[in-house]
């Protein structure tokens, strides 16, 4: 290894620190309400057991940080459970948290996954393998102990998308995802969104799979997202998906040349409007995969649309939260 690695991998590790020692609990509540908003919208019946695994799982499941010993800085925090409420607006970790056994099988209707170092641009060889691999491996155990029809939400890293292939490249880590689950949909946040240290600067993607039910054709095979191609005028890869849905990306996409001479993307939301803009793009994402109402709906599920919170406000019983109309131009990829 020669000694320009060396120093990566250093500043991958103090990177990696500033992460694991930061604080995002605010941000990661917000998520917890948008996404369990968000699974009952997309049919979990209220009841249904949920698992949440990876950094901030107790946050995400909505209870106080809880912090525990980990073999490696790369390790996420223990499992927590917690069951759908009967509506909304009662979070989903008010009815029965608790940790859960780091062996747990399932099944699952809801899940998150919450990848470690989601927001750290890796500059390493090593660790960029290493948050890609680790990545798909936490995806395929989420989807196998899902339910048929179950939800896998996956809080990752933005490069975990922008590398699902270039161009024609026969290769797709993916593959594996795609005999199993359907890609329903993504957001990508903006740089600094969960943590405001210099070294937390990664934009963040939150993406939702469906694990697909038996059918009378089996398992399908295609894959379940988009490819990448290179940026315009700059050598990073960047995902398909953003082109078409320019509003789901956060805020305003751009490069960057950081100290060692390498790109990397940044999402830049001035205004802090991504919780605002959020819960629309969720909702879209909701409405276009919604099941229909009919007598297969999901037991107890009230197909009426639900009041989604917002910052700082409480939805009423009966009607829609308003939401600003303000909005970062985002340009095509």
């Amino acid at each position: 290894m020669d000694r320009y690695e060396e120093r990566l991998i250093e500043a991958d590790r103090l990177a990696m620190t500033a992460h694991v020692r930061a604080d995002a609990t605010s941000g990661h509540h917000f998520l917890a309400r948008q996404i369990w908003h968000t699974a009952l919208a997309l049919g979990v019946p209220p009841g249904s057991d949920v698992l949440v695994t990876g950094s901030g799982s107790a946050q995400l499941i909505g209870t106080t940080p809880v912090m525990h010993p980990t073999a490696s800085m790369w390790e996420g925090s223990v499992p927590w459970q917690a069951q759908i409420p009967p509506r909304w607006p009662y979070p989903a970790y008010t009815v029965n948290p608790q940790p859960a056994d780091a062996g747990v099988r399932g099944p699952f209707t809801a899940q998150v996954i919450s990848q470690v170092g989601l927001d750290v641009h890796v500059r390493s060889l090593v660790a960029w393998s290493y948050q890609q691999r680790r990545f798909h491996e936490d995806l395929a155990i989420a989807l196998e102990r899902s339910a048929p029809g179950g939800l896998v939400f996956a809080l990752a890293n933005h490069s975990i998308l922008d590398g699902a292939g270039l161009g024609g490249s026969a290769h797709s880590p993916w593959e594996q995802t795609g005999q199993v689950a359907d890609f329903l949909g993504a957001a990508r946040l903006p740089t600094h969104a969960l943590r405001t240290e210099d070294q937390c600067d990664a934009p963040a993607d939150l993406l939702i799979f469906r694990r697909r039910s038996p059918g009378p054709d089996g398992p399908g095979s295609a894959l379940v997202v988009p490819r990448s191609q290179w940026m315009p005028g700059a050598g990073i890869p960047v995902t398909t998906y953003y082109r078409s849905h320019r509003e789901r990306v956060l805020g305003l996409p751009m490069t960057q040349t950081d100290q060692w001479d390498q790109e990397r993307l940044t999402v830049v939301d001035t205004k802090r409007t991504w919780q605002h803009r959020l819960p629309r793009v969720l909702d879209q994402i909701a409405r276009t995969h919604r099941p229909a109402a009919d007598p297969g709906t999901a037991p107890g599920l009230d197909v009426l649309p639900t009041p989604r919170p917002t910052p700082g406000t409480r939805p009423r019983a009966s009607a829609e939260t308003n939401r600003p109309s303000q909005a970062e131009p985002v340009p095509p990829l």
